[in-house]
């Protein structure tokens, strides 16, 4: 029996073998740039979530206080980090969305109350703690407290909570 000689075939194996080192290559490529473009969205789609959710909340208490001038209405919250360790759009937002729950007290209240003792409010978020927040935990201070009108707004100070073992 004879064998066929594989030197007439050299240049196909070659050809075959660079095809589908091609074909991996670029399915590669294409995986990346789909992965990217879809956290993109995904992170995009949180966003208009996250200020959805604050828009309809706002709505709903303008509507129960549109006659009521001297009330809050609304709470606007700014999470600010460290330049060395800054968060994502992801954390700051659960952050902020978790901060203006604690906040939702205030809402409806008075502008006068809250001048007088504004300390009790303040102490509402002094080193607090928000657990489990993608997989970590962050310590928040309130950094300043601005009532303008009827709005609220609050800069809070946030930062990775590390936990001591002993």
């Amino acid at each position: 029996m004879r064998v066929p000689p594989f030197e007439s075939y050299k240049g196909l194996l070659q050809s075959t073998g660079l095809l589908i080192a091609g074909i991996i290559i670029g399915s590669a490529l294409f995986l990346s740039i789909y992965h990217q473009q879809l956290n993109t969205i995904l992170i995009e789609n949180r966003e208009l979530i996250a200020e959805n959710e604050k828009l309809m909340l706002d709505n709903n208490t303008y509507k129960k206080t549109r006659n009521q001038q001297s009330v809050v209405n609304q709470i606007d919250v700014v999470v600010e980090s460290s330049p060395l360790n800054p968060l994502d759009k992801v954390t700051e937002q659960e952050i902020e969305k978790r901060v203006r729950n604690d906040l939702a007290v205030i809402k409806g209240q008075k502008i006068s109350v809250i001048a007088e003792s504004p300390h009790i409010y303040q102490s509402l978020l002094s080193k607090k703690t928000y657990r489990g927040i993608l997989d970590k935990d962050y310590m928040v201070n309130m950094k300043t407290m601005l009532l303008i009108q009827t709005e609220l707004k609050v800069w809070v100070f946030a930062e990775e909570f590390k936990r001591t073992t002993m």
